[in-house]
């Protein structure tokens, strides 16, 4: 009879309809879910009424006009304030599709591991794509973790997913270093001991509220096998930063909150309880506790060499001798801007304050080729590059070669870090 809070932050998305559908049909007991939407919406909308929910008990919808919407951790923190209790939690995104008896086995599993002495664990993770236009046809089976890309400019973790090496033997969960927004199954009481900071947009969520319900004692665990698919791509639906005019001023304040919390800017140090209130670190725990588990450092923006080979948590021998520099930056290259057919090579630098190089890798014809026909639609070129230093680089220069015309017009662009 135990009580399950779902929270679903929905934004005009026509996927929030045959997800509450799945979650439900697909419950071993579904009276017991207490489903609260966080509905973002327009009038002109038809495929997400709620009408068919509005009087069922089980439902708390939070009815928001989307031009009032102000993000998805603000929408997740509404719905966290209709918590009333429950025995779990289980958030969740909009576009989902879930095993059968998804609930009892999730149950089941948080129960397993507080009998090995873990209390308060959290299971959460990237979940393997489904795509609703083949759906059920195109689901992947195969189990997903989080690992960490890089640190981003203004400060921010940026996480991508990568298949669980052995899952398939696995019997149980695995430590994991984060969370998944879109995915994560806990005790009800996190939502009162770690709730959602409404003043964070979206990159840096996921990472900060993984370091929060650490140090808060929860322990954090990769599901060994799949319990529900995400919609990943989402192509042409509309996203909150689509329809906001001031987006962009909350995303940089939310930079600039995510490097308060971690003490990430120049003379700072990471933030007590007291400063950020319940949206501050736990007292279990501290900061550098985890920062020891994770293989990370946020003050200097270091990661362990386990940590980017995705070996599992927690950190094993040294931890200060494995921390290196890993600079990794996304050149964005308007294609406009390389009006030549027969280029055979791009000289890209990334540079000092003073215009020196810190790194050079030049792009030959076969990549060039590949950057520029990637994907027709994207109007960028998108070079990668990364490499060690203690430095973080001032901006970067693309400068073309065209076989005909010879060296062209250099392409220079300061990094961004706010």
């Amino acid at each position: 009879m135990a009580k399950i809070f779902v929270s679903i932050a929905a934004y005009r998305d026509p996927e929030l309809l045959p997800t509450l559908k799945d979650l439900i049909a697909n419950a071993k007991n579904p009276k017991d879910l207490v489903i609260c939407i966080a509905w973002q919406h327009a009038e002109e909308d038809t495929w997400d009424t709620l009408d068919k929910y509005k009087k069922d008990k089980r439902f708390k919808i939070i009815d928001i006009p989307y031009q009032e919407a102000k993000g998805v951790c603000h929408a997740r923190n509404l719905i966290q304030q209709q918590y009333d209790g429950e025995d779990y939690y289980f958030q969740l995104d909009s576009h989902h599709r879930f095993i059968k008896d998804w609930d009892k086995e999730l149950k089941e599993m948080i129960n397993y591991l507080q009998c090995r002495g873990y209390y308060k664990p959290i299971l959460s993770t990237y979940l393997p794509s489904y795509f609703p236009e083949s759906d059920p046809k195109g689901r992947l089976e195969e189990v997903w973790s989080l690992n960490i890309d890089r640190f981003m400019p203004a400060g921010a973790i940026f996480l991508r997913p990568q298949g669980l090496d052995g899952w398939r033997q696995l019997k149980e969960p695995v430590f994991s270093r984060f969370l998944s927004a879109h995915f994560i199954f806990t005790i009800g009481k996190f939502v009162t001991e770690v709730p959602y900071d409404p003043n964070l947009y979206f990159h840096g969520e996921e990472s900060s509220l993984a370091a929060r319900a650490y140090t808060h004692g929860y322990d954090l665990f990769n599901p060994h096998k799949v319990y529900a698919w995400h919609e990943y791509t989402r192509e042409g639906k509309k996203k909150h930063w689509d329809d906001s005019q001031d987006w962009k001023a909350k995303d940089d304040a939310s930079y600039a909150r995510f490097r308060k919390l971690f003490g990430m800017d120049p003379g700072c140090t990471p933030c007590q309880r007291k400063i950020l209130g319940p949206y501050g670190f736990g007292m279990v725990r501290t900061l550098e506790a985890f920062e020891r588990y994770a293989g990370l450092k946020f003050s200097t923006r270091q990661i362990h060499k386990q940590t980017l080979l995705h070996k599992l948590p927690p950190i094993e021998g040294d931890y200060e001798s494995g921390l290196c520099n890993m600079i990794k930056v996304c050149i964005d290259v308007y294609k406009g801007s390389l009006p030549e057919t027969d280029y055979d090579l791009f000289a890209v630098a990334l540079i000092d304050e003073n215009g020196n190089d810190l790194y050079r890798k030049d792009c030959n014809e076969l990549e060039i080729r590949g950057l520029l026909t990637t994907d027709a639609n994207d109007k960028f070129m998108h070079i990668w590059r990364d490499y060690e230093d203690t430095r973080q680089p001032h901006s970067w220069r693309v400068w073309p070669h065209s076989k005909s015309k010879g060296w062209m017009e250099k392409i220079e662009q300061v990094i961004l870090y706010e």
